[in-house]
């Protein structure tokens, strides 16, 4: 990891929508009025600090449009509450679905937003009953949840970790079902979409035509564009190599499946 990268400036994003939805995508607007391929994903596939993410190296690659759907912190909800990406997915000759964490949904314990899935709205009544000793008015996003959680008591997270873990696993699962194409699973394990197993992995793969896994790290600055104040959150995503390698490693199962 170099430390003495200089940050380039931020990259200057258009936002867009797709239809009907309330979702700003990253621009530019692709076509969707032919062939496309869906690239459905969170923070990595919006790629915040990159130039170029991996769907547009992807279109040069395999020569079909793709239309970048990631969206920051997004979790399956995201997605399966929005009807025009629904329909976007079931237009395209093909989807990539780029797998995120567990945490960023709602389910039996809490609540999050619609669409910043990482921000914490509420517990449900279950949660405050079995962690009573939580203030939960101090915590406002997921991931201070769960380490709030874990910290109170490592048995009763348990508990919360196999329900998001279920929650996650069935959602995906409907999520893949939305493309009428075939679907490639795009996993980041370096990323560490919290509370994702090889396992879970698995499971959901079983409704995919196929999964690529992409080992790329975070922290690698070269290339990236951010603000000076930006520079934390830029290290915990993926650069612009990560990026190149994410398309190289997608193109061949998409050729395999597409021509």
């Amino acid at each position: 990891m170099k430390t003495d990268t200089k940050p380039i400036g931020a990259v200057r994003l258009t936002p867009c929508r797709y239809g009907l939805s309330n979702l700003p995508f990253r621009g530019p607007l692709r076509p969707t009025d032919g062939r496309f391929i869906a690239c459905l994903g969170g923070s990595e596939t919006f790629a915040k600090f990159v130039h170029t993410p991996y769907p547009d190296l992807l279109e040069t690659a395999v020569g079909e449009v793709c239309v970048n759907l990631g969206c920051q912190a997004a979790g399956p909800d995201v997605f399966l509450r929005d009807t025009a990406v629904q329909s976007l997915c079931h237009d395209a000759v093909a989807t990539v679905l780029e797998l995120t964490g567990a945490v960023n949904l709602s389910n039996t314990f809490y609540k999050v937003h619609p669409r910043r899935n990482d921000r914490f709205i509420a517990p449900t009544d279950k949660l405050v009953a079995l962690f009573p000793e939580v203030d939960f008015a101090e915590i406002a996003f997921t991931g201070h949840l769960i380490e709030a959680l874990r910290a109170a008591d490592a048995d009763r997270f348990d508990v919360v970790r196999q329900h998001l873990q279920q929650t996650w696993v069935r959602r995906t699962k409907v999520l893949i079902g939305q493309s009428a194409g075939p679907v490639i699973l795009l996993w980041l394990p370096q990323v560490a979409p919290a509370l994702v197993t090889p396992g879970m992995v698995a499971k959901v793969e079983q409704r995919a035509a196929a999964a690529v896994q992409v080992t790329a790290a975070p922290g690698e600055l070269d290339g990236m564009a951010f603000a000076p104040l930006e520079r934390v959150s830029a290290m915990r995503m993926l650069g612009p190599a990560a990026h190149g390698d994410i398309a190289k490693a997608l193109r061949g199962p998409l050729c395999a499946l597409l021509f």
